[in-house]
Formats: structure tokens, sequence, C-alpha cells
């Protein structure tokens, strides 16, 4: 699978503003996102161990597809993630919870 020019541009953009010595604004990590059809903040599904959702619910990505670790491990892999990118994009978890 190759990554399209627009997502491509996308992409050594985050990268051109990571690579500055200042920290990332949190509106940079959600325009990004949101380039991606991607609207934050991430959670977890409640139905499917590892399953990573948008805030509108629609499928981002998944932890162990193949079901090569236990459901513990991916759903905290899964957790890692979900907590680093909304906390990177200026969600807390008060502001979740509201």
């Amino acid at each position: 699978m190759s990554i399209g020019t627009p997502h491509r541009a996308a992409i050594q953009a985050f990268n051109a503003a990571s690579a500055k010595a200042q920290p990332i604004s949190h509106r940079t990590i959600r325009t990004a996102f949101l380039d991606q059809n991607v609207e934050l903040p991430l959670r977890l599904s409640e139905t499917d161990i590892g399953v990573v959702l948008d805030r509108h619910g629609c499928d981002v990505f998944t932890v162990d597809v193949n079901n090569q670790r236990p459901d513990d491990d991916a759903l905290a892999i899964a957790l890692l993630i979900v907590e680093s990118v909304n906390a990177e994009a200026g969600f807390t978890t008060e502001h979740l919870d509201a």
C-alpha cells in the first residue's frame, strides 16, 4: 500500500513541525488527525479488545489484529496509545469526562 500525495504532504508537514525545538501545539496534533478524517479524542471500543475509535465511533486502528498477544496486553497497548495521543492533543481526563 502506498501513501498518496495529499497524505504524504500531511505527514511531511507534521514531521517538519515536530522537528522544531519547541513542542508541537495541541492544534497541530488535532489538525494532523483531522487531515486524515480522524476527530480526537481517541477512545477504546467498548465491545472489541484493542480497537481504537475516534470521537464519532469510527475505527482508527486495531492493536494485535492477529491475536498474537493476550487480550490484557493488547488492551494495555491500545490504552497507552490512546492516552498518549489524547494528552498530546490537549485532552485531559477531566476534559474527556465533561
